[in-house]
């Protein structure tokens, strides 16, 4: 299938990897900056385009692989056609895409991604929406030739999975950053923490999350918990954390 790729960032890229490995013809990449446009077009064996409108017309489908607020103001840029035109926002809605045809639809990669960082893509879970039933089909065997995980979903389905994924993955990320944060603060390295949170990842593979509360809130361990706080009284924000999350296992603890 022929593929138009707008965008040249972490989705862009790892997308169109795989797509071109599964034998599809990324026809061009457009991007704003030359250098990521030219070395993305190069890596797809693609034509480099700085002018939406000047996409390559053999396009069996575009995929839009940009920021969320840009999504409509790209779209409008775009010829209307009958071709299909997708993008690969976890949380907005195909109508953004409305000025570029009828045929319209999700194509989320339900990933982290990074440029540099190796992923199998076959592993990715692919959610697919259309606003038609030939469009949803498209993205469905499109979705199908690069991933052994695809899933049908409606918008508020999606963007629930959305908020869920922040949860499991930014907000992780980011109490990892904070846990290095503390670390360094005394001098040590967030090796200490790695083998812990490798464990922590294998565990969730296999048991629900909540199969596997441990540590002082789950346990009611106050003393553990205030003496913790106090380390913390000159950090308001880890303070404010730490007693949110506190707060919140205590909660639901069995």
């Amino acid at each position: 299938m022929k593929i138009s790729i707008i965008g040249t960032g972490n989705v862009a890229t790892h997308i169109g990897t795989a797509l071109k490995n599964a034998k599809h013809n990324i026809v061009d990449v457009t991007g704003r900056n030359a250098d990521t446009t030219n070395e993305l077009a190069t890596l797809l064996s693609a034509k480099a385009n700085f002018d939406i409108a000047n996409f390559d017309s053999s396009a069996e489908v575009i995929l839009l692989c940009v920021k969320d607020d840009a999504i409509g103001a790209v779209a409008a840029l775009l010829p209307r056609s009958q071709r299909v035109v997708a993008h690969t926002s976890g949380f907005r809605s195909f109508n953004l895409l409305a000025a570029a045809g009828d045929n319209l639809g999700i194509f989320y990669p339900l990933q982290t991604m990074k440029k540099g960082v190796a992923l199998d893509f076959k592993k990715v879970p692919m959610l697919v929406e259309g606003s038609n039933e030939t469009t949803a089909t498209t993205l469905h065997t499109l979705a199908a030739d690069i991933s052994e995980s695809i899933h049908s979903v409606n918008e508020l389905q999606r963007q629930y999975i959305h908020v869920a994924a922040v949860f499991a993955n930014n907000f992780t990320n980011h109490l990892w950053e904070l846990a290095e944060n503390i670390l360094n603060e005394q001098n040590l390295n967030l090796d200490l923490l790695r083998p812990l949170i490798a464990r922590s990842a294998e565990n969730v593979a296999a048991h629900s999350p909540s199969q596997l509360r441990t540590g002082p809130a789950a346990r009611g361990d106050f003393f553990t918990i205030d003496a913790h706080l106090n380390l913390l009284q000159n950090e308001p924000e880890m303070t404010a954390v730490y007693k949110v999350l506190t707060e919140s296992i205590l909660k639901n603890r069995i």
